[in-house]
């Protein structure tokens, strides 16, 4: 043999050992999925988890497709072209809708809690006489698609904030070219995620006039990924290991903000909030605010479109805790304070305003507590059992409440 042909084997062996020793199968041992996505920062947690080997390690390499729309995606899906698509839950109830029996296979994220926390506003320029909500009424608005995510929650926050949603007029554009669209005077304001927001606001000088998201709740659902049912069933293996290296890159991403932002498209102002759970109660409200503005003739079957093996043993619900800056605190789920819920794993958000207050939660298996001299939100992932769990503020216990899960 060859001294040339002799390195090059060796450097082959080398090669498989490396990847059996530490754990992540050879590259011939891993198994395709092509995705439909995105040009958008919510999807970087697919690329870090990549990156960092999270796939790889669970048998996976991932091929990427990049669209431009959910309902794109969607077609695309019911084409075979593309084993998983990355959209907004509403497209997905579409299909489900229309006869393209979509599921879930885990989710993405949540919208934030107001206009200056979100990664998904509606822009206008800086000269626009546009200022409130109410100045929207009868303005022309882009979103990236109709009857899409955008149409619905612009039009429900609209309705929410006081005004007619049938007043205004919706175009689809492209992300990408919506800041043209905005300049030149084709629209009034734009609705768009991140890096498209930063880069209106920071470089353009465009005003967020609302985020329609947070208008509708707290940590508002927005998307995740989907198959079709029929690939789910053929590759049941496949899937489940692609939602568990997911949900490994969401939390990753979403403890990591630093390493996001060194991306192409990952360097802005707000990164979308990543959570593998899902909140299946504003969900169910989101489904109702598509049917009530005809995206959808009817609601999708809950448990074709969200299964139970992505629904149980990761979450089932989400808990928004706050410490006021005068010490109260309070636990609410879906806007209502927190009185009875089933057992299940939780992501409980703590948004301690206080520098002299701290946020505690005691109950059967979980012992949360909050620094009392430090502000911010905090997140725990806990699994709430039977029983009573009590919340307080730590400096002043009298100050407290309570929720059974049984």
């Amino acid at each position: 043999m060859k001294r040339s042909a002799l390195v090059a084997a060796v450097l082959a062996a080398l090669t498989v050992f490396s990847a059996v020793a530490s754990g992540a199968p050879a590259r011939s041992q891993l198994t395709t999925v092509t995705v439909d996505t995105l040009p958008i920062s919510n999807a970087l947690p697919m690329t870090i988890g990549i990156q960092k080997g999270f796939f790889a390690n669970h048998g996976i390499e991932i091929k990427t497709q990049t669209l431009q729309s959910g309902n794109d995606i969607v077609l695309a899906l019911a084409n075979h072209n593309g084993d998983i698509g990355y959209l907004g839950y509403v497209p997905m109830m579409i299909a489900r809708t229309t006869g393209i029996p979509l599921t879930l296979v885990a989710a993405s994220e949540v919208e934030g809690t107001n206009a200056t926390d979100n990664w998904q506003d509606i822009l206008v320029k800086g000269s626009s006489s546009i200022r409130s909500a109410a100045d929207l009424a009868g303005k022309t608005i882009a979103a990236n698609a109709l009857k899409g995510v955008g149409e619905v929650v612009i039009r429900a926050a609209l309705q929410k904030a006081g005004v007619d949603p049938s007043s205004i007029k919706l175009v689809a554009i492209p992300f990408p070219s919506m800041r043209t669209a905005l300049n030149n005077g084709q629209v009034d304001a734009i609705w768009t995620p991140e890096p498209f927001l930063s880069q209106g606001v920071n470089i353009d000088g465009d005003r967020i006039v609302m985020a329609p998201g947070p208008v509708l709740g707290n940590y508002f659902p927005n998307g995740g990924y989907a198959a079709l049912s029929d690939w789910m069933k053929s590759n049941p293996t496949t899937a489940r290991s692609f939602r568990l290296a997911m949900n490994e890159s969401l939390q990753y991403a979403q403890t990591h903000p630093d390493e996001i932002r060194a991306f192409p498209g990952g360097n802005v102002t707000h990164l979308p909030i990543w959570s593998s759970t899902i909140d299946r109660v504003q969900l169910l409200q989101l489904a109702k605010y598509a049917k009530q503005y005809g995206v959808i003739g009817s609601l999708p079957n809950f448990t074709q479109l969200f299964p139970s093996d992505v629904r149980t043993g990761f979450a089932t619900g989400l808990l928004e805790a706050t410490v006021t800056k005068i010490g109260k605190v309070k636990v609410v789920q879906s806007g209502k304070l927190a009185k009875r819920l089933d057992p299940g794993k939780y992501l409980v958000i703590v948004k301690d305003q206080s520098k002299t207050h701290g946020f505690g939660l005691v109950g059967p298996g979980v012992k949360i507590r909050t620094s009392i001299k430090k502000t911010g939100t905090f997140r725990y992932r806990v699994t709430l059992t039977s029983g009573l769990y009590n919340y307080t503020n730590l400096r002043k216990p009298r100050q407290a409440g309570a929720f059974s899960v049984s």
